[in-house]
C-alpha cells in the first residue's frame, strides 16, 4: 500500500511539472522572441524591452529547474514569484481581475509544488538562517 501511493505521488508530480513546464516553455518563448503582443504588453506595462527577455530567461530557467534534481522547490518558488509580479502587474495597469486569473492558478499550483518538493528548500538554505538541522523537521 505505502509504495503504491508514492507511486500516485510520483505520478501526480510529474503530470503537474509537466503542464508547468509546458506554460512556461510556451510564455518563455514567446518572450524571448519578442512576439508583437508581449511587446506591447510590457511597453504598456511601462517596462524597458530588456525586461521582458529576462523575465523569459526566468521562466525558461524554472521550467528546467522542474525537472532538475535538487532544485525542483526552487524552480518552483522562481516561477511562483514571477506569477506574483505578473498578477501584480494586471492589477496595477488597471486590467480586469480576470486577467490575474491565469497567473494566480498557476501561482496555485507552484506554491503546492514547492510545498512537496520544501525538504529541497530546506537543504539549500544556510543552517544559521534555519537554526536547526534540516534532520530535525
Amino acid at each position: 500500500m505505502l509504495m503504491k501511493n508514492w507511486d500516485q505521488k510520483k505520478i501526480g508530480s510529474a503530470i503537474a511539472r509537466g503542464l508547468l513546464t509546458a506554460v512556461f516553455l510556451v510564455a518563455a518563448g514567446m518572450k524571448l522572441a519578442a512576439l508583437p503582443f508581449e511587446v506591447a504588453g510590457f511597453e504598456r506595462f511601462g517596462y524597458p524591452l530588456g525586461f521582458m527577455y529576462v523575465i523569459g530567461a526566468l521562466q525558461l530557467i524554472g521550467a528546467v529547474m522542474l525537472w532538475s534534481r535538487r532544485f525542483i522547490g526552487l524552480g518552483a518558488m522562481l516561477l511562483a514569484v514571477l506569477m506574483v509580479g505578473a498578477a501584480g502587474c494586471h492589477l496595477h495597469a488597471g486590467d480586469p481581475i480576470m486577467m490575474t486569473l491565469p497567473a494566480l492558478v498557476l501561482f496555485i499550483m507552484l506554491a503546492g509544488l514547492a510545498y512537496a518538493f520544501r525538504s529541497e528548500l530546506l537543504a539549500l538554505a544556510p543552517r544559521f538562517l534555519l537554526g536547526r538541522r534540516l534532520a530535525d523537521y
